[in-house]
């Protein structure tokens, strides 16, 4: 399964129109957790397909265990929490406005014995409280992403790190419904997810 799943991102899908199939991907993912938080045994296969992105951006932006990480769309299975805990044994907090999702993953959390390292919270993302955070991670499924990312740029402190994670262009640059990002952020620089098909990780700070 996870040979299949790869084989697809890395071979096939850099030939499709990522931005026109991205509200099909993004059903379908939400679709997938909702399944295997019911089958644990599959857990080990999802965290997997996420493994190497949550490493690429480890070192993108330098997080280590005192950053308090704050991730915008957890879902139902919150694998960014999860990894980012296992490797760099930071807390984390993770928000969605599904609230089935957020339930989900509290039962999900207490299974593997992470709910002391990750809280779920239900929340929107433009009245979530975000001046205590190190870093940001924004889904690539957050809608309206556009706003949601200005709505961070007003409230963003000054050495407060966001990540956000988007479809690229085929030339792994920013696709131009995201080059609003160069007008509220300072882009400090943007890595391609090459498992991942043709998502690009951007790391943004606070434009002065």
């Amino acid at each position: 399964m996870p040979k299949i799943i790869d084989f697809f991102l890395e071979r096939i899908s850099v030939k499709l129109d990522a931005h026109k199939l991205k509200p099909l991907v993004d059903i379908i993912f939400i679709f997938s957790e909702k399944i295997i938080v019911k089958l644990e045994k599959l857990l080990s296969f999802y965290l997997d397909f996420y493994e190497t992105m949550i490493e690429n951006e480890i070192k993108l932006a330098n997080i280590c265990k005192n950053d308090k990480i704050l991730h915008i769309g957890g879902g139902a299975i919150p694998a960014t929490s999860i990894l980012l805990v296992k490797k760099t044994n930071a807390d984390a907090v993770a928000i969605d406005k599904d609230l089935k999702s957020v339930k989900q993953a509290k039962i999900l959390l207490s299974k593997i014995k992470l709910s002391d390292k990750i809280r779920i919270i239900y929340a929107d993302a433009l009245d979530f409280p975000i001046k205590d955070f190190d870093l940001i991670i924004v889904s690539q499924g957050i809608k309206p992403h556009d706003v949601v990312l200005k709505n961070i740029a007003e409230k963003l402190n000054k050495n407060t790190r966001v990540i956000f994670r988007t479809s690229s262009t085929y030339d792994k640059k920013l696709a131009s419904e995201d080059l609003f990002l160069k007008d509220i952020f300072v882009v400090e620089n943007i890595i391609s997810q090459e498992k991942n098909g043709l998502m690009i990780s951007v790391l943004l700070s606070k434009k002065s």
